[in-house]
Order: C-alpha cells, then structure tokens, then sequence
C-alpha cells in the first residue's frame, strides 16, 4: 500500500516533538506539506526540510491541494474552529486538537459540522489510550478494590493564567480528562458542578474543580495551570476495599488494599513522541485513514464529552448542578 501523504497547519513546537516524531515512529505516511504563518517559521521549515515538501503561507493550499490525503492541525486555540471547519468542507479526513472551539457559540457550530461530516476525523485524546489506564479500568471492572467511590483526577502545570477567555478551565479540558473518568468508570457522568478560583479576569481561572456524577459515584476533576510544579497528572480512585494511584506521565500504577499491595509499570509507547499517548493516537488515526472505519476519537465521541464540558459553563453561570444534555441543534 502506498503511503499516506500528510499536510501539516502549523508548525510550532506540539508539530515538531510530537506529530513528526510519531509519523516517524510509525512509518505508514509522509509529510508532504506544511503550512505556517510568520516567515521566521517559514525559514524553520525550510531549514529542516528543504525542498522536499510544499511550504506554505496559507493553510487553504494545502486544503485544496489533490496531492493531500489527510490534514494534521495544530494551531493556537483562538483558531481551532475555523481552521476545522475549513478543513471539514475539503472532504480530506483531518486529525485535530481539542477544544473544538474557543468561545462557548463557537462549540455548537463546530461541533455540528463534525457529526454531520462524512470523512475520518480524530480528535486527540491521547490520554484515552495509555496502557496504564486500560489497566486500572480493567481492575475497576473486576472489583480489584471493591465498589468505587471516588475518582480524582490532579493536573497541575506552570503553563501559566489564560486571562479574558470565553470558557471555563474545565471545559477546555474536559475532552482529555473527563475522557479518562468515563473510561476507568466505564461510563458518563449525568451531572457536572464547578468551583473556580478567582483572580484571573474572564471565565478561566486558573483554579478550579469539577466534579462528575456518575449515578452516585463521584468523580472530579482538579485542576491548577499556575502550579509550582512543572507538571504532574496523577489520578486516584478509591473503592471500599482500597484504592488505585496512577501517574499518567510515567505509567506507573499503586493498588493497595488491606491484604495487599503492588506498583506496576504501564507506560505508553517509548519513547515518547513528546507526551504519553501521542504515538498510540496518531496509530489509531492512520488505521482509520487507510481502512475507511470511524476512528476510536470520531466525532460521535467528542459530541458526548463535549456536552459535559458545556455543562460546566451552565454550572459556573447558576453555582449549581448543570445536567448534561445534547448540544446538538
């Protein structure tokens, strides 16, 4: 089978440590294209490639270009929407981040045009396909810790505050992490409530807590971006015999109960193509690409995870519980 041929949208450091090395390490496509905005990065391109691929300064060339199986889109948050909806009307199939959107109007639209696209799209959601989580929901299931109370998930970074953004912390997040509880408790919340920091001007707040209802079993999300710590993702569910700690960065994985305990190592993919996961989401990206079947991270998925995350606004507007419904016209 002749490769996949790829465009890159962007070209900043996520493209360099991640996409590029993960194609590398899978083999199955070449880059053929690459767009990017400033010259500087156009020079940056063309120092690594040289003339081996189309550069560009305008992202509908590659849009449009019949020499173009699937597009790769990595671009500042403000531009997500846009940019996929664009993508969308080209008819390739396009591997994109999350948020679909960076204003809570824009979701609805963004969203609307994905289910209703006829092409492969995959959203990244890595995190949803390390060894290390499919572990612990698998002891999850099998009761390894009795019946699950709680499921916590801690991320705390130096990125730094987002002033004057039109979603929650929670929402931006929440189809990476939200992702995560709904794999290890092997289902979705009904509810979701939201308790912000404060000091940031806009909806964001560096701070804040979300949690989850899952009929009874609670799940949260906490969340810091202008941590001391550079970065830490850990996340600790406990059941009525014990409980689970698991590094996400790492694979590292604690179950203790009273009669024992044990550390196992689960990690994702090495090395890794700058994060855990990355390597296992472009896989399942281009398995999607060449057999035609829906990929893991389809539309249908991000529409589910999507409505938790805008249930947090409704929760942040009212300092109530929101229920999660459709957000779909």
């Amino acid at each position: 089978m002749s490769k996949i041929k790829i465009g890159i949208i962007g070209y900043g450091n996520w493209v360099k440590d991640a996409y590029i090395p993960a194609l590398a390490y899978d083999g199955r496509a070449d880059i053929v294209a690459i767009s990017a905005k400033s010259d500087a990065t156009i020079a940056a391109i063309k120092l690594q490639f040289g003339d081996t691929i189309d550069i560009s300064n305008n992202y509908e060339d590659l849009l449009h270009s019949p020499s173009i199986d699937a597009i790769m889109i990595a671009v500042p948050d403000a531009l997500h929407g846009k940019i996929v909806m664009e993508a969308l009307d080209s008819g390739k199939a396009i591997f994109y981040e999350p948020p679909i959107g960076h204003t809570r109007d824009l979701i609805p639209k963004v969203l609307s045009k994905l289910v209703n696209a006829s092409q492969i799209t995959h959203a990244d959601l890595e995190l949803g396909l390390i060894p290390v989580i499919a572990k612990a929901a698998e002891l999850i299931k099998n009761e390894a810790i009795g019946k699950i109370q709680t499921a916590t998930i801690d991320l705390r970074s130096n990125w730094g505050p987002e002033p004057d953004q039109d979603t929650t912390n929670i929402n931006r997040l929440s189809l990476w992490y939200v992702h995560v509880l709904n794999i290890l408790l092997n289902a979705t919340p009904s509810r979701v409530l939201i308790m912000d920091g404060y000091g940031t001007s806009g909806r964001r707040q560096t701070r804040s807590s979300g949690f989850f209802d899952y009929n009874g079993i609670w799940g949260e999300l906490k969340v810091n971006i202008d941590s001391v710590d550079e970065l830490v993702i850990t996340v600790e569910i406990i059941g009525s015999k014990g409980d689970i700690f698991i590094d996400i960065l790492t694979g590292e994985l604690k179950l203790r109960t009273k009669e024992k305990s044990l550390i196992e190592h689960f990690p994702a993919l090495q090395p890794y193509a700058d994060w855990p996961g990355m390597r296992e989401s472009i896989t399942h990206f281009l398995d999607a690409v060449e057999s035609g079947n829906p990929s893991f991270a389809n539309a249908h998925l991000v529409a589910e995870l999507q409505a938790i995350g805008m249930a947090s606004e409704e929760s942040k507007d009212t300092g109530n519980w929101a229920i999660v419904k459709s957000i779909l016209p």
